[in-house]
């Protein structure tokens, strides 16, 4: 069995990755970012960027970022070499519609499904910084035809806990994209409450204990706004086929708040802000909301200063930003009193001044 992993981002490397480990010298990997591929290549792996030497696959695993309107993935697909009796699962989170115009897209090529070859829709799943991999929690699968649903159980339903088949791929297309909403639509919810409490003198940390006492009631923590690449994505493909007040409100409420925490620090301080990660626990800037305060703060004329436990000193040198360390915190303690703000990633909207020998970073 040929295995093919299409796309080696963070998803996509995870899956190959466990694949990999699974099929071992069964798997190999495909990605346009040449840089990405010889990275990985130095680390051992067996990944490339032509898709001419991908002959005689028998199950493709699509899992490229989609872009707006699914273009990475149907050009993805303009290079495959399908073959006969293939299986081509799409991973991918996809703007809803997306699976009717992949199937057109095969059968004008001659292909007919649950015949020549078999497709599915079985939308990722994983939660960095909780789940080892992708195939750590149940899984959705949704198809065309009885006969792909099929030929996808016999590869899944070894590799993950449970198999959520659904009779319409529309289902499942639609799941994942509902699932990273339904989150948004919670945390833009948590910090509405938090600046409400904020605004009142009253303790959201006593709040969220009293209210998650009930146990099936979670009101989340907060940040600093609803970044990462999937939430603020998939909202946008939510909204562009199921326009909603209460959506658009979301979004609304999510720029209040992160406007709120610029504007609460106003300008020409020493601002220290701790924690820029993506999301606590995950060692990633990209999409962070945390570094876009960062440059907003420094837009405003502030001079920031940032620290997280996940990074060094050095790599967020490296980075382009200027760490707090103990010689930091030394010299502060040796210079004359200043306007210096300290921000806190769970505590945004509830700035701290600095008092001499008084960080507890």
């Amino acid at each position: 069995m040929k295995i093919c992993v299409v796309g080696l981002g963070n998803i996509g490397f995870n899956l190959f990755a466990y694949l990999d480990q699974k099929f071992s010298g069964e798997v190999i990997g495909v990605d346009v970012n040449e840089s990405r591929v010889k990275e990985l290549r130095r680390q051992g792996y067996r990944v490339t960027t032509d898709y001419r030497a991908l002959t005689g696959i028998d199950i493709w695993l699509m899992a490229p970022s989609t872009g707006n309107q699914g273009q990475n993935l149907f050009s993805a697909l303009e290079h495959m070499i399908i073959c006969p009796g293939a299986l081509i699962s799409i991973e991918s989170t996809l703007p809803p519609g997306t699976m009717v115009r992949i199937r057109e897209f095969l059968e004008k090529r001659g292909f007919k499904l649950g015949t020549d070859i078999f497709l599915i829709h079985v939308p990722h799943r994983v939660m960095f910084g909780v789940d080892k991999t992708v195939c750590d929690t149940p899984r959705v699968m949704g198809a065309f035809t009885k006969e792909c649903l099929k030929k996808g159980r016999e590869f899944y339903s070894p590799l993950v806990p449970q198999l959520v088949e659904v009779s319409d791929v529309r289902v499942a297309e639609l799941s994942k994209v509902v699932e990273n909403v339904k989150r948004y639509v919670d945390v833009a919810f948590a910090q509405e409450i938090y600046g409400f409490c904020v605004s009142n003198g009253m303790s959201y940390e006593e709040l969220r204990m009293a209210v998650n006492s009930k146990n099936n009631v979670e009101l989340l923590t907060t940040d600093w706004g609803i970044g990462g690449e999937c939430l603020p994505k998939d909202m946008n493909f939510l909204r562009t086929v199921c326009p909603s007040a209460l959506l658009e409100g979301a979004e609304l409420a999510d720029q209040g708040y992160r406007d709120r925490i610029l504007k609460q620090v106003g300008i020409s301080k020493e601002v220290w802000l701790r924690g820029i990660s993506y999301k606590t626990g995950v060692k990633d800037l990209k999409h962070s909301r945390g570094v876009d305060l960062v440059r907003a703060l420094e837009a405003a004329g502030n001079t920031v200063k940032v620290e997280d436990p996940l990074f060094s000193a050095d790599e967020l040198s490296e980075a382009g930003f200027n760490p707090i360390n103990q010689q930091t915190v030394d010299s502060q303690n040796n210079e004359e009193d200043t306007a210096r703000v300290i921000l806190d990633r769970h505590k945004a909207l509830e700035i701290k001044m600095w008092e001499k020998e008084q960080y507890d970073g």
